[in-house]
């Protein structure tokens, strides 16, 4: 029988050696929540200005009138006075005097 590492000098006790490697070699993984930016250029600013003057104005733009005006709108509308190329240009030639696509 041959017994090998009998003594403290030869460290019979493998075992712990592993588990202290083992645990000195774990990787931890802290898991991170991603952030999420948004920016808004001034471009993106002036645009929003401009949307948002635009509502205001149809807001306020009718006054007292204003029930009467969407009757008579909605009333065209149903009508089909809407649909031709006439009121088409129309609202186009207005919408260009108003510079409402202007930059």
């Amino acid at each position: 029988m041959d017994i090998r590492n009998v003594t403290n000098h030869g460290n019979v006790e493998r075992a712990n050696d592993r588990t202290k490697r083992a645990e000195s070699q774990r990787t931890v993984i802290i898991p991170s929540v991603g952030r999420d930016e948004a920016s808004i250029s001034a471009a993106g600013r002036e645009t929003a200005a401009a949307v948002e003057s635009l509502a205001e104005r149809s807001r306020n733009g009718g006054g007292r009138d204003r029930e009467q005006l969407v009757a008579r709108a909605l009333e065209k509308l149903m009508s089909g006075e809407l649909d031709g190329s006439d009121a088409i240009g129309v609202t186009a030639q207005r919408m260009l005097d108003a510079k409402f696509l202007s930059a």
